[in-house]
């Protein structure tokens, strides 16, 4: 198999464990909610004064699976970010490369500057 794609495989992994979180965590949520409202078209619960236990349940059911399926995701993105080592000597020459082709466009740059100046000396 190619390097890249087996270093892109646990990224993907736990992108779908992360999905997967996340339509569990929605399914709780709304399963939640229908149970606080039946509760309260029933009698059972009233809002005011219990904030803290509506806010604790839907936490405890579905709140950490929100947290989970994030730090998953984040985890996939640092893992996909990562990039495979290279060689020591082809990441020397490619930043000497670099460094030697902007240094000749500085080069020229300075030299059609002092014609220029050159010029308008003469000129003036």
């Amino acid at each position: 198999m190619n390097k890249r794609i087996l270093q892109i495989i646990p990224s993907v992994i736990l992108y779908m464990f992360a999905g997967l979180l996340a339509i569990y965590a929605i399914w709780s949520f709304t399963y939640c909610a229908d149970i606080i409202s039946q509760a309260r078209a029933a009698g059972q619960l009233a809002s005011s004064g219990n904030e803290y236990d509506i806010v604790s349940f839907y936490m405890g059911n579905c709140g950490q699976y929100i947290v989970f399926a994030l730090l998953l995701t984040a985890a996939g993105l640092i893992l996909q970010r990562q990039q495979p080592a290279q060689n020591e000597s082809d990441r020397n020459s490619a930043s000497f490369a670099k460094t030697e082709a902007a240094d000749e466009e500085l080069d020229e740059w300075f030299n059609e500057v002092e014609s220029v100046k050159n010029i308008q000396s003469k000129e003036g």
